[in-house]
């Protein structure tokens, strides 16, 4: 069976006019992506903080998949990844109390990975052109 275009492009407008989306109001307008709405705040806010402490998108990329877990990976310490987080918090923008900093008062690895993970983006998380579904807290 032939059909000419027009009754192609009739056939398409028809499909988009029936089609209803999941979770979607008589309006068009999205319910229920709160949670999402929040995971992808938290991406942002990580994002931002990876932006500005100079980190490369592999080294974004190699933070992600290790925020996927629930723990600090050994390889986090000895990555070029923390050495920047740390200048940028520590140093830069004195997140960091000065203390931990210089590891007084507590380890500046795990407060800048309870830092990120404060951001996070929680269950099912997958960050701009990066690793899938960072899992929970």
């Amino acid at each position: 069976m032939k059909i000419t275009k027009k009754q192609l492009r009739r056939i398409i407008k028809e499909a988009i006019n029936e089609a209803e989306f999941f979770d979607e109001t008589p309006e068009g307008q999205l319910v229920g992506t709160e949670a999402e709405d929040a995971r992808f705040k938290g991406q942002l806010e990580q994002e931002k903080v990876f932006k500005a402490a100079g980190l490369t998108k592999p080294e974004m990329n190699e933070m992600w998949g290790w925020l996927k877990d629930e723990y600090m990976p050994d390889e986090f310490y000895d990555s070029t990844a923390y050495g920047k987080l740390f200048e940028l918090l520590a140093f830069d923008w004195r997140e960091m109390p000065y203390g931990t900093a210089k590891a007084r008062d507590g380890m500046p690895d795990e407060w800048i990975w309870d830092y990120l993970e404060d951001l996070g983006p929680g269950i099912g998380f997958t960050p701009m052109g990066g690793v899938p579904s960072v899992a929970a807290k």
